[in-house]
């Protein structure tokens, strides 16, 4: 099970091993496959680019490794989930700030879409894309409408 993915779209992911020592294979609509196999023992596990990286039973050591790998991608890491600080969608950790803007550009919204799995059809316009950001009246806080 991902308990986290990387926000900026790479392909680092923190599982929950769930199914020790098993294999699932993924097919894509493109015809390409991905095999994963999860770990004999250990709770939790790092994948990076398809390769388990890291096999720990402490949640804070996997999220510490995922965080590294991030570094390596890129910049901007969120670092380990803070309630209150981070929530998640759809196993993506995102703050408050990480919400496109109305200054943002239609393929920045986008991006903020894609990476978090959130579907949205192609000829949506910016306002459109906008308009399911929802802002809670009383804290100012933003959420993806469901």
């Amino acid at each position: 099970m991902i308990l986290r993915r990387c926000s900026q779209g790479h392909r680092v992911r923190i599982y929950r091993n769930t199914t020790p020592g098993i294999s699932r294979t993924k097919k894509y609509k493109d015809g390409s496959t991905e095999v994963l196999t999860y770990p004999s023992s250990y709770s939790y596990f790092v994948e990076v680019d398809g390769n388990v990286e890291k096999k720990t039973n402490s949640f804070k050591t996997a999220e510490e490794f995922y965080d590294a790998e991030c570094v390596k991608k890129h910049s901007d890491n969120h670092g380990r989930l803070v309630i209150g600080k981070h929530h998640l969608i759809n196993n993506v950790a995102t703050s408050q700030s990480d919400y496109p803007t109305d200054s943002s550009t239609k393929a920045e919204i986008q991006t903020f879409y894609d990476v978090r799995n959130i579907n949205y059809s192609a000829s949506d316009t910016k306002a459109e894309l906008l308009s399911r950001i929802e802002v809670n009246d009383f804290t100012g806080a933003k959420s993806i409408k469901k």
